[in-house]
């Protein structure tokens, strides 16, 4: 089982490099929003373009909530990456859907969550990607605020950085993903277009990307 988990996350990763989500730059890193620079970018909202890749990967994403149990649940996608995925989700296991805004809108009734939720329903968070953690811990925080049962999220990538793992174990929220970083290197390795002294600087900002440096 686990042999075939990790093909599937390897698999996943071929995919999103295929469509151009993935990019990985050791000696000219990215800036991101957090302030923090990094080795790799993912901008998953690219796959929305490919069709097959598309459906590929909502598929896998509607495998993972049946193996684990999710399937039920109201999606919940985060604004705005992470809306897109959560409507395709929600339409191939036929359940309800809502998304959180980054902030209360600023007219009419001003909502944080769009969408009809009610207190007491349970919510899987859709996100595209988890880096450090900080946009699905607040929508965490804004669905809970609305009455919402949040102990799950989803996504299509995570890096695997500890700071998202401890803010997500201290909301007590259990991460499901369908690639991670270590499956995407793998694949990248496979492919040989990495070196080994870039590899060692991926791994090395995935260790520690406050302090890490090209």
């Amino acid at each position: 089982m686990k042999k075939l988990e990790k093909l599937a996350k390897v698999k996943a990763a071929a995919l999103l490099l295929d469509c151009g989500c993935l990019k990985l730059s050791p000696r000219e890193p990215f800036s991101y929003a957090s302030g923090l620079v990094g080795p790799i970018y993912c901008d998953n909202r690219l796959v929305l373009s490919y069709p097959e890749s598309r459906n590929q990967l909502v598929m896998g994403l509607k495998n993972l909530c049946l193996s684990e149990n999710l399937s039920n649940l109201v999606m919940a996608g985060v604004a705005s990456a992470g809306v897109p995925h959560a409507a395709f989700l929600a339409h191939e296991l036929n359940t309800p859907m809502v998304y959180v805004r980054s902030k209360k809108k600023e007219h009419g009734r001003q909502n944080r969550v769009e969408g009809e939720l009610k207190a007491g329903q349970e919510v899987l968070v859709v996100e595209d990607l988890v880096n450090q953690g900080g946009s699905v811990a607040d929508a965490v925080e804004a669905l809970r605020d609305e009455g919402a049962v949040v102990n799950h999220v989803i996504c299509l990538v995570s890096y695997q950085l500890p700071a998202a793992q401890e803010r997500l174990k201290e909301l007590k929220v259990k991460l499901h993903y369908l690639c991670d970083f270590d499956s995407i290197l793998e694949e990248v390795q496979s492919r040989k277009e990495i070196t080994q002294d870039q590899l060692e600087s991926l791994r090395r900002w995935q260790k520690d990307p406050k302090n890490w440096r090209p």
